[in-house]
């Protein structure tokens, strides 16, 4: 019984056995061929992923500034751009079996060919039908090849097995962006050369960034650019796979695009395909969502052309040109919107990359800075509006108190600390009242010795608090990644940077109550104190919403509430600074009776500019030489290898040239109010507060004030029914 069992056991082994025997021969035999095919298109898969648009960037009328426009890019396999031999075997071995391919001869002889003759043809032709130098292309797939191999050595260190990376099947672009000509050239040649048969060489749908009339607003629009190590691991989508920052990547690196990028960002789209092009998977790419900016555009290219034109001094009729650069901020008070935002001079957005050198050397005008909001500016006497306020609130001064101005603070020193109008006029305030200067005066007039007197009273701390209360020191709530905080001078900020002597002197309190000293704020900070002066609080700002209208950026910070009864008298007294004959600013006065104009003129002191240097150069042999140059690095770049060295440096040329008075930087600041508003009240209705600052200008009065006229009354007439 059991010989028997153990029988029928043997014979059912057996025949499996041969079965599977059978089965083996089949398939490793008589159908190798055909299944080593199946096999090759099962494991070749080729991704394509598929570029998606970015969002728009509009202005607060919907208008586009900044868009993408169709493209296409030229794409190669990576195996063709590395020459990888697996991969060329396979595309072999698919000519040959198409009749593409000499039959007698072997899968490596075909490879081999295609490697010496047809690739190189290729990478030729390429370059005929893009207009692009050989080694433009050479260098372009050398990145590529780095990339990814820093990928493949990420991936080992990470998981330990070194194996090949998803990017190894993809199609990377060799030419990005091409116009329709090219792109167009090159489909051409692809439908009439086998290499469209295989996943090698693409002309894939793209897109490029655009914009529309949009070059004084470049600044605040920013750039794109390659994702850099920093960015894809900081990456808020990092999480998903379609979405995320990848390495070759563009991604905002600046201004708006960059602050927006999670909305801009599209979705790529993928499709996987296999050897013979046979789609396996599919996915659609999304556009970005757009943002919007509370920057009216038409506002902002006025405000441009009134720099770029000059001004006309109020008692003459000549237009004459800034001297330097400008900046102007204009915000809607009951909204804080800011609908201007104008950086003077800038540059042409489509031509940046070739004129970078040129505007970067341009050490006058500095057409790269972006001065609203990354300059920070001495304030100069706008800052008075904040000392009086926080004189008055903490109780230092009254309403009504008079101070006299005698020209100087200090009567056994009549050289220092002196009253503007002595320095010009060789008189002082007292001379027109001998009464003295109680707060309203004081603002009108904008007398040094009453904010002296008041800011020695109030001393640093106290004064440096008051600043803060009114945004000076932090940022305003842009999200902007260039946007300063500016300078607050305190006890701690002196004892960390003022050098061998970090001792508070009686003198800080008196520099910072008028301006002078490390206080520094940017035009946006001075405007927005101009709308705190009007509405009675500080609030951030909105500079980009959605497009459900909510704000983009970080959460702002908290406002800030002021007591009405001591912003009155500096109301009253900024109403009489433009509208009173006398005051600082008169002959600004708004040329409309429905509205006025109330404001704050200032002078900050400034330091010349060095726009060129001279340097002595050291060779190798001994032998020196001088040049003269923007900068070290321009010095050098005049020489090949091996470089000199320098050895010393000196100043040759400074901007302004000459100024016997010393140069300094003109501010006005204000807002508009009703006619009807009764003064010193917070004016409600069509309320703008603005800031202008033109570099080395000199009056605040005289220069920067017919700006904010032009302004005030070109957005003024703008919004009439």
């Amino acid at each position: 019984m059991f010989e028997r069992r153990l029988k029928f056991l043997l014979i059912l082994l057996t025949v499996l056995a041969v079965g599977i025997v059978v089965r083996l021969v089949d398939i490793q035999i008589l159908h190798a061929e055909e299944y080593e095919a199946l096999a090759t298109r099962l494991m070749t898969h080729t991704v394509r992923h598929l570029p998606a648009s970015r969002g728009t960037i509009r202005d607060r009328q919907g208008r586009p500034l900044v868009a993408d426009v169709p493209a296409a890019d030229i794409c190669m396999h990576y195996g063709v751009l590395t020459g990888r031999p697996h991969y060329l075997n396979l595309v072999a071995r698919e000519l040959q079996k198409r009749g593409d391919a000499d039959k007698d001869n072997t899968i490596r002889e075909i490879a081999d060919e295609l490697r010496r003759v047809d690739i190189v043809r290729m990478w030729q032709r390429l370059s005929e039908l893009t207009d692009r130098p050989l080694y433009e292309l050479v260098e372009r797939k050398d990145r590529i090849q780095a990339r990814v191999e820093r990928i493949r050595a990420h991936h080992a260190r990470r998981t330990g097995v070194l194996e090949p990376v998803k990017e190894e099947n993809w199609l990377h672009p060799l030419v990005e962006a091409a116009d329709d000509a090219v792109a167009l050239a090159v489909r051409m040649e692809l439908e009439k050369s086998p290499w469209l048969k295989y996943p090698l060489v693409r002309v894939v749908p793209s897109s490029k960034r655009v914009a529309h009339d949009a070059d004084p607003l470049v600044h605040l629009l920013g750039r794109v650019g390659a994702a850099s190590r920093e960015r894809i691991e900081a990456d808020p989508l990092a999480d998903d796979d379609l979405r995320r920052l990848r390495s070759g990547d563009l991604c905002g690196i600046s201004g708006v695009e960059r602050l927006a990028e999670p909305i801009l960002r599209g979705t790529r789209g993928r499709i996987v395909e296999d050897f013979d092009r046979r789609e396996l998977e599919h996915t659609d790419a999304i556009r970005g969502r757009d943002v919007y900016l509370t920057i009216d555009a038409d506002l902002q290219r006025q405000i441009y052309q009134m720099f770029e034109q000059g001004y006309v001094p109020p008692e003459e009729e000549d237009r004459r040109p800034f001297p330097a650069g400008c900046a102007a901020v204009v915000i809607d008070v009951a909204t804080r919107e800011v609908l201007a935002l104008v950086s003077y001079p800038a540059y042409r957005y489509d031509t940046f990359s070739a004129d970078y050198d040129r505007l970067r050397r341009d050490t006058r005008w500095m057409p790269l800075r972006f001065r609203p909001v990354a300059e920070h500016y001495p304030p100069g006497s706008t800052c008075k509006a904040i000392t009086l306020v926080g004189a008055l609130g903490d109780g230092v001064v009254t309403e009504q108190e008079r101070i006299h101005c005698r020209g100087h603070l200090l009567l056994e020193q009549p050289n220092k600390f002196r009253c503007w109008i002595y320095n010009q006029f060789q008189t002082t305030h007292d001379a027109y009242n001998p009464a003295g200067q109680n707060a309203e005066d004081a603002i009108r007039n904008s007398c040094n010795i009453y904010f002296y007197t008041v800011g020695g009273r109030l001393g640093v701390d106290r004064i440096c608090t008051w600043f803060s209360r009114f945004g000076l020191g932090r940022t305003q709530g842009t999200g902007l990644i260039e946007e300063a905080v500016g300078i607050v001078p305190t006890a701690q900020w002196i004892a960390e940077h003022r050098g061998r002597d970090p001792r508070v002197r009686p003198a800080d309190a008196w520099n910072f109550s008028i301006g002078p000293g490390e206080v520094s704020a940017t035009p946006l900070q001075v405007a927005n104190v101009a709308a705190t002066v009007a509405a009675g609080r500080w609030e951030p700002v909105v500079l980009v919403r959605d497009e459900a209208g909510s704000r983009v950026g970080p959460p702002p910070p908290p406002a800030v509430q002021f007591d009405e009864r001591i912003l009155h008298p500096l109301r009253v007294g900024m109403w009489r600074v433009v509208n009173e004959r006398g005051g600082t600013a008169w002959r600004t006065k708004l040329r409309r009776s429905d509205f006025e104009m109330c404001g704050k003129t200032g002078s900050a002191q400034a330091s010349r500019r060095v726009i060129r240097k001279k340097y002595v150069l050291r060779w190798p042999d001994g032998r020196t030489e001088e040049v003269t140059a923007v900068s070290k690095r321009d010095a050098l770049s005049r020489f090949g290898e091996p470089k000199p060295e320098v050895i010393a440096d000196s100043i040759h040329e400074l901007f302004p040239p000459t100024d016997a008075e010393g140069p300094s930087h003109a501010w006005f600041i204000g807002y508009t109010q009703p006619a009807e508003t009764r003064h010193g009240d917070a004016p409600r209705g069509r309320v703008y507060a603005f800031s202008v600052i033109v570099e080395f200008g000199g009056s605040g009065g005289r220069v920067a004030g017919p700006v904010a006229q032009g302004i005030a009354e070109s957005l003024l007439e703008r919004e009439d029914p």
